[in-house]
């Protein structure tokens, strides 16, 4: 059953409570499986990131970032 009005979790809390309740369901070595599971992804993310930022500093991309909250 799914809880209801909890709270947001982020970052590292939300990526420790996923994986303390993965153990707590499955055990250390299913949740361990379940995570081998996952593919690491494809393409060239550094390729990829030079061309989505180009001519943008940290300071824009935060402001951005900020705006969509």
């Amino acid at each position: 059953m799914l809880k209801t009005a909890q709270k947001t979790l982020t970052g590292p809390a939300l990526r420790d409570a996923g994986w303390n309740a993965l153990v707590k369901s499955m055990g250390l070595v299913n949740a361990t499986r379940f995570m081998l599971q996952y593919e690491p992804g494809h393409g060239d993310y550094t390729e990829i990131k030079k061309k989505l930022f180009k001519g943008r500093s940290v300071t824009d991309i935060c402001r951005e970032m900020e705006k969509k909250l």
